[in-house]
């Protein structure tokens, strides 16, 4: 039997790109999935793939950003598939902006689409488990982003958003059976491709991690693992995949050193001087190098910081 056989799951925005790739990969394992994308062409083409390769989807167009959709995409998967297993909130739009050029059209619509259409999918989809009873995975999409990128600061202040609520659903559903983590994926899609093309980016003088980024089906496996019974024990957690590059994302937390005191406008002159100044945080996605095993064929030892190039 298939890791996912018997499973139903819901796709958003699986026209394309890396919705495509989870719903082709998860359909390979054995799930019956709804691929949902607000193009109708791009929705039954996929499906038809699927099925062409002897899986089992349906095609549905329509727009996350319309909070019923969530709940039309629930009722299509279980009056079809008697169950909903699986939900991934993949579906999402990217428009550039720098601070001084943002655009409130663009921002309102990357809002509804990344923000408000992953918070109805999420919540309706954990309705519909925790009624049901037999539990089940979502599955949401933030970035790399989420820790600040140029010409991208309300991309990934939806996307930080979509972590956060990640980290408070989690603990609103423990102890159910419903589990929840999110996927920070690296990869070469239509949207990554007109991000490296921006001339905010090009002028920028930044390291970049890769020119070629990775296949969308790399980060397919992951996807299709947190909808397994195997993940099951995998919750609140954003997870990283970035070609060969597989991790968790930290959660925000308090950096040492924690200085304690009277905090008087002379003492927290002081405190900077002799304490916090040298101790600045890198801006952008950074991570740092684990010691032991996991660290294999890196040839260092002990921690530190790199800043990485990333986005979904």
């Amino acid at each position: 039997m298939s890791a996912l056989s018997g499973k139903a799951v819901v796709v958003t925005g699986s026209g394309s790109g890396l919705g495509a790739a989870y719903a082709r990969h998860a359909a390979s394992l054995g799930a019956n999935v709804v691929v949902n994308d607000i193009d109708v062409g791009k929705a039954e083409q996929t499906a038809a793939a699927i099925r062409d390769a002897g899986g089992s989807a349906l095609a549905h167009a329509g727009d996350v950003a319309r909070w019923e959709t969530a709940q039309i995409l629930i009722d299509l998967c279980v009056s079809e598939f008697g169950t909903l297993s699986g939900f991934v909130t993949n579906a999402g739009v990217l428009h550039h902006g720098r601070i001084m050029d943002s655009i409130e059209r663009d921002l309102r619509r990357m809002f509804e689409i990344n923000l408000l259409g992953t918070a109805a999918c999420a919540s309706a989809a954990a309705k519909a488990m925790l009624a049901q009873g037999t539990g089940g995975s979502i599955v949401t999409v933030t970035s790399g982003s989420q820790a600040g990128d140029i010409a991208l600061g309300g991309y990934g202040a939806t996307k930080a958003a979509v972590a956060a609520l990640t980290y408070s659903w989690a603990m609103e559903l423990s102890g159910t059976a419903v589990r929840i983590n999110a996927i920070s994926p690296l990869a070469e899609t239509a949207m990554a491709a007109q991000h490296k093309a921006h001339p905010a980016v090009r002028q920028a003088n930044r390291e970049i991690q890769s020119d070629i980024l990775p296949d969308p089906e790399v980060s397919a496996p992951v996807i299709s693992y947190l909808l397994s019974d195997g993940a099951r024990d995998i919750h609140g957690q954003v997870v990283r995949i970035a070609g060969r590059q597989l991790s968790f994302v930290s959660h925000p937390m308090i950096a040492d050193p924690i200085l304690e005191g009277a905090w008087t406008f002379e003492a927290v002159i002081d405190a900077f001087e002799k304490h916090l100044r040298h101790r600045q945080h890198k801006l952008g996605l950074s991570y740092a190098w684990p010691s032991g095993p996991e660290r294999s064929g890196r040839g260092r030892s002990g921690t530190g910081t790199r800043r990485l190039h990333g986005r979904a």
